[in-house]
């Protein structure tokens, strides 16, 4: 499943993107400003950002400036009417990863969704968040000073957490997408993982990032 931010100030454009894309699957949020959309993107984790170039209060180019100088390394695609050379140029220059024009139809948004996605996951080898680092390679999770081996489910557990951090995630969708398997009430094997990742977290971070939102499931937050 994948994240997809849309910052479009016409809702009407903003509003069929998202039904298209939660058609395919996709978890979606809208926002109609770059002031809104950089608030949003301080907090939460998306695979892709998807910003028109001309949106009130803070400009789709200023806000893709912003998060390159933040380090945010997410794909970004511009979405503009501005059709110029000029244009393309300035918006690769400050770090756009894709650049469409209007009109354009979904499906070559979907392609080049997927396509600046798949390039940018293939590139990582390990995720960021606080003073830690998760290594995609050799599976290990690490602070400045120490290095630990997580076992498989583990690793692919605080993966899914980093790729879904402050989204609220119930037990049944950790077993089908991370398990793979249908959840039933009578297995723990959900909550005795998390609670052997929480204490390493911990133990490398003393911060608490995994929340039990109680009758819903756990929350994976980070500063």
């Amino acid at each position: 499943m994948m994240n997809v931010l849309i910052v479009e100030d016409e809702k009407q454009i903003a509003n069929s993107l998202k039904k298209s894309f939660e058609s395919e699957g996709y978890d979606c949020e809208v926002c109609y400003d770059g002031e809104r959309a950089l608030d949003v993107i301080s907090s939460q984790y998306f695979d892709v950002f998807l910003l028109d170039w001309r949106i009130p209060k803070v400009s789709g180019i200023e806000v893709c400036k912003r998060v390159r100088e933040s380090n945010n390394q997410t794909p970004i695609i511009l979405l503009t009417a501005l059709s110029d050379v000029k244009n393309k140029i300035e918006a690769f220059n400050y770090g756009a990863d894709d650049y469409i024009t209007k009109p354009f139809s979904f499906e070559e948004v979907l392609a080049r969704i997927n396509a600046v996605v798949r390039r940018y996951k293939t590139s990582v080898s390990t995720i960021e968040f606080d003073n830690l680092s998760l290594n995609l390679i050799k599976h290990t999770l690490q602070n400045s000073e120490v290095e630990v081996k997580l076992p498989e489910m583990e690793f692919e557990l605080l993966r899914y957490f980093l790729e879904h951090r402050a989204s609220i995630i119930s037990r049944e969708k950790l077993c089908d997408d991370v398990w793979k398997l249908p959840y039933t009430p009578t297995t723990n094997v959900v909550d005795v993982t998390v609670k052997h990742l929480r204490y390493k977290l911990e133990e490398l971070s003393e911060k608490k990032y995994i929340k039990t939102v109680y009758g819903e499931g756990y929350i994976f937050i980070t500063e």
